[in-house]
């Protein structure tokens, strides 16, 4: 049996996050994320998810990150800083990736709002 979903409206989003735990407390370099979210699909062993998420402004470093992640940001802005220095800045519309392993800084510089495919590889 195939089901299908209709997801939200970005305006009618908030209504529909709730607090998650998404950032590390031991990662974290500054501000408070305020993290809500929502899943809206995940695979029977829960390695996969669809969903949005919401973070207000913060700072984390990332030693290893565990899976792989496809973003689209809806609202905001966020900078990624690998261990090699180089940043990328990401806003409204713009969509990216980050391979499992990354290294680096994730900073959400305004308040974020994004759609995320996630494959926790490990």
């Amino acid at each position: 049996m195939t089901t299908t979903t209709k997801l939200p409206e970005t305006a009618d989003l908030a209504g529909a996050l709730t607090p998650t735990s998404y950032v590390a407390p031991e990662n974290l370099r500054s501000g408070t994320p305020n993290e809500t979210g929502v899943t809206h699909l995940a695979s029977s062993d829960e390695r996969f998810l669809i969903g949005t998420w919401r973070a207000e402004p913060y700072s984390e470093y990332i030693e290893s990150y565990p899976g792989d992640e496809y973003t689209r940001v809806l609202e905001g802005r966020v900078t990624l800083i690998d261990s090699a220095g180089n940043s990328h800045s990401y806003g409204p519309g713009d969509a990216f990736t980050i391979a499992a392993g990354w290294r680096g800084e994730y900073r959400v510089e305004e308040t974020l709002l994004k759609q995320f495919a996630y494959y926790e590889v490990s």
